[in-house]
């Protein structure tokens, strides 16, 4: 069985680009991310470029649909050939940004029971300002890049790596030093023989 690794953080956190560095040092690494490119993931997107659903209750059964089905066609079989599994985005950030948009947490925890929780959960910390700053750089706002929104995802973030011991990494350092630290991190788990 191989290796499940999840890269969370609120946007401009930079997990696009860690994980693209962090690929490059791991043996055997599919890289994947969500939305997906399956089709409920395409359909998250299309929708997104229109503004969205109506509820963010709809949001979160469409991420959650599209996370189950993305898991059994992809991660899974990967898995299953002994792969390190690298995911932008997984469970958590339902749990941030529906959670941020008031969906509640038990009903997040029930749509998301059916899918295997990671071996390895990264939360990219970097402060709101911070990312904002880097999200403008690059140009267009969506509608979770504002900064209040940012900073209520980033609390539910930090408040569930607390309580589930997730990896915390500061994201506001050059990238290659983060990536370097989940790396360190992986390598431990597999040289101890735990996925």
């Amino acid at each position: 069985m191989g290796l499940f690794i999840a890269i969370e953080g609120i946007d401009g956190s930079g997990k696009s680009t860690v994980i693209s560095i962090l690929a490059k040092k791991l043996p055997r690494v599919y890289v994947t991310r969500e939305p997906s490119e399956r089709p409920i993931g395409r359909l998250i997107k299309e929708w997104a470029l229109r503004g969205g659903s109506s509820s963010p209750y709809v949001d979160a059964l469409l991420f959650a649909a599209d996370r189950l089905d993305h898991y059994l066609a992809e991660v899974k079989p990967a898995l299953e050939r002994g792969v390190v599994v690298v995911t932008e985005r997984y469970v958590e950030s339902s749990f941030a940004y529906q959670g941020a948009a008031g969906v509640d947490m038990e009903f997040l925890e029930l749509i998301n029971s059916r899918v295997p929780r990671p071996d390895l959960t990264v939360i990219l910390d970097i402060s709101p300002e911070a990312a904002l700053a880097r999200i403008k750089a690059r140009g267009v706002l969506e509608k979770y890049e504002r900064l209040d929104l940012l900073t209520r995802v980033r609390d539910i973030y930090l408040d569930r790596a607390r309580r589930f011991g997730y990896l915390v990494v500061d994201a506001e350092r050059p990238p290659e030093a983060v990536a370097e630290e989940i790396y360190e991190a992986v390598e431990r788990r597999l040289a101890s023989g735990l996925p």
